[in-house]
């Protein structure tokens, strides 16, 4: 699960599932822009997820949802990267 804010991380987050998709081609990796169907189910995204990487840009700790996504990733005490 890539968590960061869409305003100063998304191109930044989309290379690094890119990337990270040609070094690990089996890997699933859940990036909201291509994987998001329902915002309200993001605990859900992240309980279904074995890692959390969290990129911090500018703006994110501002953000309700990337609050969210820290929470219950530290709830639910998931590795978080």
């Amino acid at each position: 699960f890539l968590s960061h804010i869409w305003s100063s991380g998304q191109d930044a987050v989309g290379n690094i599932k890119s990337e990270l998709q040609l070094l690990l081609p089996d890997i699933k990796i859940f990036l909201d822009v291509d994987d998001l169907n329902d915002i309200g189910a993001l605990e859900d995204y992240i309980q279904r997820s074995q890692v959390i990487l969290f990129f911090l840009s500018r703006g994110y700790f501002r953000s309700q949802n990337c609050l969210r996504e820290i929470r219950s990733s530290l709830e639910q005490s998931k590795p978080i990267v």
